[in-house]
């Protein structure tokens, strides 16, 4: 009995040794599941899992699947992981999300796509028994776009400045390297810079073509990951700029400022006309009328001044000629309220605008008429002149050329600035047109508007050749004016510039294309004069080889004299022009240098450039009737040689051989 009581105590102490190494088994094991942030983020974002596990076996190890799964079936990524509890049969894991661990089924493993993603957690062991926590999270691709400046109802006037402000911010704050644009009135885009985190502006002045009216500006922007979003609208109003005459200023037949006329002068105005917002905006195209108003309030003329890039300004190259008939007195010479249009809506000047002048006249001033008629009487001196010379049109050109522009060849038009170049090569290019010609005009000194205005002055309709597809404008001057990109985004990039023509002259599928190239002055300024004359060369080769025309513009001395000389002997025909300024007048000159498979008259001829027909030249009746006769008498002459020479046969036919008599 004494043993018995002696185990008992041994054996309750191994039994509890025993129970205290044997696992401890509990019910099944508690999943907790926290993801954070716990609020929308935005694409791109980090997220982070947190699962907790408590009432598991102690010192324990449990696998777990992570599986989420995007939006919209876009994408779903498994990860395997494992937690090992405590004593206490608790432990807890964090994983990222995005994460390498994570092995994608389908799609990408990131958050670049907006909507809720959702988490499962599958315990796979010990035991695997599917599911056992589930969360999920959203992704949000919105940006919050403020456009702060400017605010709605502002009114703007063109060619004044107006700042674009808008803060841009994701749901994680500001968003730093955002692409932010916002239209322009006439629903371009203009790129706002970062000013500072998450804030973006732009000082965009309105161009004086922009539409007046409501602009409606709307900013949207971007960011690489994918977010977007775009501001409320606000309205502002775009005014028009209005146009104001300055510095009118008239001219004598000396081309000297005066306001003093007397018979025999010839009256010339002479103005600038600027916007009235803006420093140092001026008008530099168009042409606008200038009235002559007599003492009476009488117009007694209508002047067309045209823009002079020589003078900067407007200028009537044809004026008022002070008649004896003419009344003295105060007479003003201007122009009428809101006559003039710049073609874009603006518009003036508001009020009239006009300076007055002095014409003096006597009864001394009608001498000139009597010794007139005396001289005219005596000797019909002024009437033979009146009479010998004559306007004629363009195709005059052709009797120069010694025939019509030889296909397949390239020409160079070169002359003084303000010759008539430009004029000429767009008379060229609708003499093209109208015969069914493809066509094509590389401007490096205008806007293609501004072309089509220049064009319609002497009614040379291009509209309807643009919309048919006869011809294409390739701008080369926006990027020049540093008015934005045009066709060419650089003008010194020669090889875009040949792509482009290449590519037009594809398109023609062999027919005969004709390439107007106005001016070379800017190429030879942006590049080296070997790869000026390299491009001039290929582009020129290709054309010709069409059977077609490749006609040049270039001024002198504008270009080095050596590079002119190059083209002068690289091309096949070469036609100058001349301008001489003196009196308040100018005077054109065309000669024909150099034409190949052509005779040409070598001949100057005095030109004027008429806004209804272009081109016209003055010709000598009396010099034309001369070479007709001179014609008719060598042609006379060759068919009397013809006919002696078929009667000398004939007249030793008749005679025989001679006999000897005995």
């Amino acid at each position: 009995m004494m043993r018995l009581r002696t185990v008992t105590p041994l054996v309750a102490l191994v039994l509890t040794l025993i129970l205290a190494q044997a696992p401890l088994v509990s019910g099944a094991a508690s999943y907790a599941l926290s993801i954070s942030p716990n609020v929308p983020v935005s694409l791109g974002t980090s997220m982070t899992f947190t699962l907790t596990i408590s009432g598991g076996t102690h010192n324990s190890a449990y696998t777990v699947l992570f599986n989420v799964v995007k939006p919209n079936g876009t994408g779903s990524a498994l990860a395997t992981k494992v937690i090992t509890t405590n004593n206490a049969g608790a432990g807890s894991l964090s994983l990222n999300y995005p994460d390498p661990s994570f092995t994608s089924l389908n799609g990408t493993v990131a958050t670049d796509v907006g909507g809720v993603y959702d988490v499962y957690v599958n315990q796979t062991s010990p035991t695997n028994i599917g599911q056992v926590q589930s969360g999920q999270f959203t992704v949000s691709s919105k940006l919050t776009v403020v456009l702060s400046q400017p605010v709605g109802g502002t009114i703007v006037q063109r060619l004044q400045n107006i700042v674009i402000s808008a803060t841009v911010s994701a749901l994680s704050g500001p968003d730093n390297g955002a692409i932010v644009y916002a239209n322009t009135p006439g629903n371009g885009q203009i790129l706002l810079l970062q000013t500072s985190p998450g804030s973006y502006s732009y000082n965009y002045q309105v161009s004086s073509a922009d539409p007046t009216g409501t602009w409606i500006i709307i900013v949207q922007a971007s960011d690489s990951i994918g977010n977007s979003g775009k501001s409320t609208p606000v309205n502002v109003t775009v005014t028009k700029n209005d146009l104001i005459v300055d510095s009118l200023i008239t001219y004598n037949s000396q081309g000297h400022p005066s306001t003093s006329f007397s018979v025999g002068d010839t009256i010339y105005a002479s103005f600038v006309i600027r916007y009235s917002y803006g420093t140092n905006n001026y008008l530099g195209s168009g042409q606008y009328a200038v009235q002559v108003r007599n003492p009476s309030g009488t117009v007694v003329a209508n002047l067309t001044a045209a823009y002079d890039s020589f003078r900067r300004g407007f200028y009537t190259g044809t004026g008022y000629p002070v008649s004896a008939f003419d009344p003295g007195g105060t007479w003003t010479i201007g122009m009428s309220a809101n006559s003039i249009n710049d073609g874009f809506g603006n518009t003036g000047p508001g009020l009239s605008t006009s300076v007055p002048l002095q014409i003096a006249t006597s009864p001394l001033s009608y001498w000139p008429f009597v010794v007139a008629g005396i001289v005219a009487v005596l000797g019909g001196v002024v009437t033979v002149k009146r009479f010998d010379m004559y306007l004629e049109g363009f195709q005059h050109l052709d009797q120069l050329m010694g025939g019509p522009l030889p296909r397949g060849s390239s020409i160079l038009l070169l002359g003084d600035a303000g010759s008539g170049k430009t004029i000429l090569s767009y008379q060229l290019l609708h003499e093209e047109l109208d015969s069914g010609k493809l066509c094509a005009l590389l401007s490096y000194d205008a806007f293609p508007e501004d072309v089509q205005a220049r064009m319609n002055e002497f009614g040379w309709d291009i509209v309807s050749h643009l919309r048919k597809g006869r011809l294409k404008i390739i701008d080369c001057y926006s990027s020049l004016a540093g008015q934005g990109e045009g066709a060419i985004k650089d003008p010194s990039d020669l090889t875009e510039l040949n792509i482009q023509v290449t590519a037009f002259i594809g398109r023609a599928k062999g027919a005969p294309v004709t390439v107007v190239l106005d001016s070379l002055t800017p190429i030879f300024n942006g590049v080296e004069e070997k790869q000026a004359i390299n491009f001039i060369q290929t582009l020129g080769a290709k054309v010709k080889k069409t059977g077609g025309l490749f006609i040049l513009t270039a001024s002198k001395g504008a270009i080095p004299d050596e590079s002119a000389a190059k083209l002068k002997t690289m091309v096949d025909g070469v036609i100058e022009l001349s301008i001489i300024r003196g009196r308040g007048r100018a005077h054109r000159f065309l000669s024909v240098v150099k034409m190949e498979r052509r005779t040409i008259s070598s001949s100057s001829v005095a030109f004027e450039i008429d806004r209804t027909r272009g081109l016209v030249f003055r010709v000598s009746r009396f010099g034309l009737m001369k070479k007709q006769l001179v014609s008719f008498l060598r042609m006379r002459e060759g068919l009397a040689h013809a006919k002696s020479t078929l009667r000398r046969p004939e007249a030793q036919a008749g005679r025989g051989s001679p006999t000897t008599q005995r």
